[in-house]
């Protein structure tokens, strides 16, 4: 007692915010599910970005390669108005 050094507490962290009950309970049902053949099919996330950029314009005019086009439509026309420009003043 008079010389033994005590040891320090252990660092112990509780997760505040996650519940691992639930967590394990849902595994547990999916796995109960899958054995039973009444899986639902997971969404991967191409699926969940296809489903998107076919619903929107802008997107889809990326993939196609037109935002190139009016990128290059928008610097051929700013350089014509300096052209311009500079002819007018010189």
């Amino acid at each position: 007692m008079w010389f033994r050094q005590r040891k320090p507490r252990r660092f112990e962290h509780r997760m505040i915010y996650a519940d691992d009950r639930k967590k394990f309970l849902s595994e547990l049902e999916q796995r109960a599910k899958g054995e039973l053949g009444m899986s639902e099919k997971k969404t991967t996330a191409p699926d969940f970005h296809a489903a998107f950029t076919s619903e929107t314009s802008h997107l889809r005019r990326k993939e196609t390669g037109q935002a190139h086009s009016f990128m290059f439509m928008g610097i051929v026309l700013l350089a014509l108005i300096a052209v311009i420009l500079y002819l007018l003043n010189s």
